[in-house]
């Protein structure tokens, strides 16, 4: 004769519990992720955390005037590598200049939110940063997802290799790739990783981080950063946008915005990367435009 069953049955109310209480939890972290814009530190910020204290050590050694230029894998290729680049704005300047250069792939203020702290002590001169920052940002959807893959990683459960920092820092020129993306591919990538608005948590980060760098008695410039004609449409309607809205209006009387003169096409590798004579040809300008800057103003 079977025993009887001594397991007391949960009761239904609690199963219903721990699944309101899970909806709960993954809806508070959406908000959180997606909406507030709460950012788990992960190997990018790790990486650049260590270049920014280096960049603080080399110009206190050496007192020379701090320049940090923020900005996508476009900036990254359209510039010099930090000690040209340095060289040629001190040149122009007549002063000694360190550069510190910090690139991200999709090119929104979601990856340098968590630096914002670091680059303010580091004491820069100007903090140059990429027009687009203060319109596009990561979409709710890729923040949560990027949020849990940063979760993951820190709990040790993922075991994809990530993404090589250095790499996206200094390598992978777009000259040296054999196929490169054409306009309506590199527009389904762009959706996947870029969303336009201005008043995400990306945009909102981008002008608070702006104002405490004025208020610090920094000097901060927004610049363009070339493109393909091709594409040059769509840029410059999401560097429109940016300059649209009472907050952005109110923020642009305090900073400096640079637009450089457009760029032949043949000065392009794909529709968004210039190759090495439109880095060359960008560079000078952009080198002249942070020595201006830099210049001390006659009494």
């Amino acid at each position: 004769m079977p025993l009887p069953d001594s397991r007391i049955p949960t009761p239904l109310p609690a199963w219903y519990l721990a699944i309101a209480l899970a909806a709960l939890a993954w809806g508070g972290a959406w908000i959180a992720a997606a909406e507030a814009g709460v950012q788990i530190e992960n190997s990018f910020t790790r990486f650049n955390r260590d270049r920014i204290e280096s960049f603080r050590s080399r110009a206190s050694v050496t007192g020379a005037r701090r320049v940090i230029v923020l900005g996508s894998s476009a900036l990254k290729y359209a510039t010099r590598e930090e000690q040209a680049f340095a060289a040629g704005i001190a040149g122009a300047a007549k002063l000694p200049v360190e550069a510190l250069r910090i690139s991200s792939n999709w090119g929104t203020f979601y990856d340098f939110a968590p630096l914002a702290a670091d680059i303010r002590r580091a004491g820069p001169d100007i903090v140059v940063m990429e027009a687009e920052f203060l319109a596009a940002d990561r979409s709710p959807g890729r923040r949560f997802l990027l949020w849990v893959e940063d979760l993951r990683s820190q709990l040790g459960l993922d075991t994809e290799a990530a993404e090589d920092d250095a790499k996206v820092q200094f390598g992978y020129p777009c000259w040296s790739r054999r196929l490169q993306s054409d306009h309506d591919k590199l527009l389904g990538a762009l959706s996947d990783w870029v969303s336009i608005r201005p008043d995400g948590p990306g945009p909102r980060s981008a002008r608070r981080f702006a104002e405490e760098l004025l208020d610090d008695g920094i000097e901060v410039a927004f610049v363009a950063i070339p493109r393909h004609p091709d594409y040059e449409i769509e840029a410059s309607r999401t560097r429109m946008i940016a300059s649209d809205g009472e907050s952005s209006r109110a923020l642009a009387g305090r900073v400096q915005h640079w637009q450089p003169e457009p760029l032949p096409a043949g000065l392009y590798c794909d529709l968004t990367h210039v190759t090495p004579a439109g880095q060359a040809r960008y560079s000078d300008w952009l080198e002249k435009s942070i020595a201006q800057a830099l210049a001390p103003v006659a009494p």
